[in-house]
């Protein structure tokens, strides 16, 4: 080859080699994305699914279950360009997450810098597995309910009112979630208990992996009626002996029927008077059934203020209802306001009194009380055992009138002090089967007063035997006396043999009779079984109708535990102690 040719092609050589350089300096301009995606296998416990997402026109368009967590969801992507940035942060497909409840701009850079921005637009999808389309609470899964409610469904807020002590439910709902939770704890319709007293938060969790919160807010109503007091001039009710004028204004809240009238309205009550919640006497003008209650002029406004559960009138009550002893008072739970002036959460019940649908004896019988305040007017001491005898019925204006009385009071207790008791007639006087009964719920109730006496009531029919009863005033009952704690003790017998007060020696006299203690042992017995359990019940009904007006008590006098629910677990533990020293005591007999 000659020296030209040689030439020639080292130029041509050379020339190529150049070209191949001014190649490879070029940089690419590519800056495509071609998928965008969420991924379940990156977004754990977020979407149990994959889902696509479409781009057209430099958008990105994804389309999410309602319910899916935003906040930091990993992208899986692939592009043409050399990197991919949101906010000037690198991001790695399938590993870099973002919040996307906020805008974000996927950027992709070319090779040859130059950029394509994608923004992203989330669009919510309902998601069908998250309706929640029912909630309610059923009388057959919560069996002190006295009725079934259906709350209200408002988006995710689920409401009502509701009457009830038990704020723990059983909560019956109906979704096509897969998986119901309250605080991570899982749901079964019809089975899961919660405390309502609070608002609840239950978790829905669909076939996606997508969630949604329902709140349950619970509006906690009492139907205890509201009795409105108001008297003339405002005047403020300060004394036992003298009556004020007043309207009376009955809301029966549902419950009851409500009622408009006029009154007189004075203070009642030996110590209970001298507490800072006063108890009161309702004299109206017109007789009327009130509260459901037979007509009558005369009501009483129990405060119960040294009470912690304001209910132990009421169940000492229903015992004597439970026994079927005659005249046996009703207790309502009310609200009180009186002169515009919140007074408390007390009982409602009949005046102690002679009258067609109290005590009826009318007819020629007399009512007595045996209290050791002796304050009556017309009164004496017995012979035997120096009872305080005050009589209450009927409305004496001479002293021969009251000799009569006390002559004939005396057979009976002549007969019961005698030497020949029980072996004489002295059921002939007495009805000791009422008696027997009387000495339960007494017992039951651990009721010390009988031992003064105090607040004890006899009643004689014309003709007719001395009978105990009504019942009355039990508040100082339940372990109190002594200790001055409710609940305290459960094991105290009732007539203590180291007292000598006049009611120790003459109730332990007629309960040291065998007939007396066989009536009282059978009819124990058949109460335990017959009829506890019904007492029991009827203190979670009680509870139940009382709790909220409770709670309105506390705020006001801030007397009790502070916790009804403790106060009246209390008191039915007591109770349920409490029968089981019967048992004992009555084994001895």
């Amino acid at each position: 080859m000659n020296q030209t040719k040689k030439i020639l092609l080292l130029l041509i050589i050379g020339s190529s080699i150049l070209l191949s350089c001014r190649k490879q300096d070029v940089k690419s301009s590519s800056k495509e994305l071609h998928f965008f995606k969420i991924e379940a296998k990156n977004n754990s416990g977020i979407i149990s699914k994959d889902i696509d997402a479409k781009i057209e026109n430099n958008n990105i368009s994804i389309e999410l279950p309602e319910g899916i967590a935003l906040n930091s969801l990993k992208a899986t992507f692939g592009h043409n360009g050399l990197k991919a940035f949101v906010n000037g942060i690198e991001q790695q497909s399938a590993q870099t997450s973002n919040d996307f409840s906020k805008k974000i701009t996927y950027t992709i850079k070319a090779e040859d810098g130059s950029e394509s921005s994608y923004p992203v637009s989330i669009v919510t999808k309902a998601d069908p597995g998250l309706a929640l389309t029912s909630f309610s609470f059923l009388k057959l899964n919560n069996t002190d309910l006295k009725q079934d409610y259906n709350l209200v469904i408002n988006n995710t807020n689920i409401s009502s009112d509701l009457k009830h002590f038990q704020k723990q439910l059983i909560a019956t709902f109906l979704t096509p979630a897969t998986d119901v939770t309250v605080n991570g704890v899982k749901q079964q319709s019809g089975v899961t208990l919660n405390d309502f007293s609070t608002p609840v938060t239950y978790v829905l969790t669909s076939a996606t992996g997508a969630k949604k919160q329902y709140t349950v807010t619970v509006k906690w109503v009492s139907d205890v009626p509201h009795i409105y007091i108001v008297t003339a001039g405002n005047a403020p009710i300060v004394s036992k002996d003298d009556y004020l004028t007043a309207t009376i204004k009955i809301e029966g809240n549902t419950a009851f029927k409500d009622f408009n009238g006029t009154t007189r309205i004075k203070g009642r009550g030996n110590s209970t008077w001298n507490y800072a919640k006063k108890p009161y006497r309702l004299k109206l003008d017109s007789k009327a059934a009130l509260l459901g209650l037979a007509e009558d002029k005369d009501w009483v406004l129990l405060a119960n203020y040294i009470d912690p559960t304001l209910m132990l009138n009421a169940v000492a009550m229903k015992t004597g209802q439970l026994l079927d002893i005659p005249y046996t008072n009703h207790i309502i739970p009310v609200d009180l306001t009186v002169n515009g002036t919140y007074m408390g959460s007390y009982s409602f019940t009949e005046q102690v009194t002679v009258a067609k649908n109290r005590v009826n004896i009318e007819d020629g019988g007399t009512l007595f009380e045996l209290d050791s305040y002796y304050d009556e007017p017309w009164k004496f001491k017995s012979t035997g055992y120096n009872l305080p005898v005050m009589i209450k019925y009927p409305d004496l204006t001479t002293q021969d009138q009251l000799n009569t009385i006390k002559t004939d009071f005396q057979v009976m207790e002549n007969a019961i002090s005698a030497t020949s008791f029980p072996n004489n007639n002295y059921t002939d006087y007495l009805d000791i089967n009422i008696l027997a009964d009387v000495l339960i719920v007494y017992t039951l109730t651990d009721n010390q007063e009988i031992n003064h006496p105090k607040s004890t009531y006899m009643y004689k029919p014309k003709n007719g035997k001395y009978t105990m009863g009504p019942l009355w005033d039990f508040d100082w009952a339940y372990g109190y006396e002594g200790t001055h704690k409710h609940f305290s003790k459960y094991s105290a017998p009732l007539l203590p043999t180291t007292k000598t007060s006049p009611g120790t020696l003459f109730f332990s006299r007629l309960l040291s009779d065998p007939r007396v203690k066989t009536l009282f042992k059978q009819k124990w017995a058949a109460f335990k079984n017959n009829k506890l359990p019904q007492l029991l019940t009827y203190i979670d009904e009680y509870a139940t109708t009382l709790e909220p007006s409770k709670a309105k008590d506390y705020t006001k006098w801030n007397t009790g535990s502070g916790n009804f629910k403790i106060d009246v677990a209390g008191l039915k533990t007591w109770i349920q102690n409490r029968a089981t020293y019967i048992d004992t005591y009555t084994a001895g007999f």
